[in-house]
C-alpha cells in the first residue's frame, strides 16, 4: 500500500508539474504579446491580460498540489523543527488535517460557485467563466487526493525524491 500510494502521489505530483509549466510557458507568451504590441505596434490586447489571470489561478491550484508532496508550504518545515522530531509526524499530521478540511471546504462551495458561472462570459476574451471557476474545485479535489496519497505513503518522500528535489532524506 506504501509503494503504491507513493508512485501514485509521484505520477500526480508530476503531471500537475508538467501541466503548471506549459501554464507558466503560455502566460509568459501572452506577456510578451502583451507588451510586443504595445511597445512594438502602438496597440494593445486586452484579451492577454484576462486570459493570463485565469491562468495563473489554474497555475496556482496545480502547483500547490506538488507542494503539498514534496511538503513545501511554508509552515510546515518551520512547525516541525519547532515540534522537535518526535512530534514532527504529529504536526505534519495535523496541518495536512487542516489542509485538508480546507481543501473540503473549498471543494463543496466552489464547485455551485462555477455551476452558477457557467453561461457568464469574460469580457475582453469570451470565454466561458466556467473554465476559471473550475480551477477552484479541480484544484481543491487534486489536493485532496494529493494529502490522501502522501498520509498514505507515511509524509516523508524516499531517497529518490529526496534527491530529485535536492533536500536530504
Amino acid at each position: 500500500m506504501h509503494r503504491t500510494a507513493l508512485a501514485a502521489a509521484r505520477l500526480l505530483t508530476r503531471t500537475t508539474e508538467i501541466l503548471a509549466t506549459l501554464l507558466i510557458v503560455v502566460v509568459t507568451a501572452l506577456n510578451l504579446t502583451q507588451v510586443g504590441g504595445r511597445y512594438l505596434f502602438n496597440t494593445g490586447f486586452s484579451w492577454t491580460e484576462e486570459y493570463m489571470r485565469y491562468l495563473m489561478i489554474w497555475l496556482m491550484m496545480l502547483g500547490s498540489v506538488a507542494c503539498i508532496f514534496r511538503a513545501e508550504h511554508m509552515g510546515i518545515e518551520f512547525l516541525e523543527t519547532l515540534a522537535g522530531p518526535r512530534r514532527a509526524p504529529l504536526v505534519k499530521s495535523a496541518l495536512y488535517s487542516v489542509g485538508a478540511i480546507f481543501c473540503l471546504y473549498v471543494l463543496v462551495y466552489s464547485w455551485p460557485l462555477a455551476l452558477r458561472n457557467a453561461a457568464q462570459v469574460a469580457p475582453a476574451s469570451g470565454i466561458p467563466m466556467i473554465y476559471p471557476y473550475m480551477a477552484l474545485p479541480v484544484g481543491a479535489a487534486l489536493m485532496l487526493v494529493q494529502i490522501a496519497l502522501t498520509w498514505f505513503a507515511g509524509f516523508e518522500p524516499d531517497e529518490d525524491n529526496a534527491t530529485e528535489t535536492g533536500s536530504a532524506a
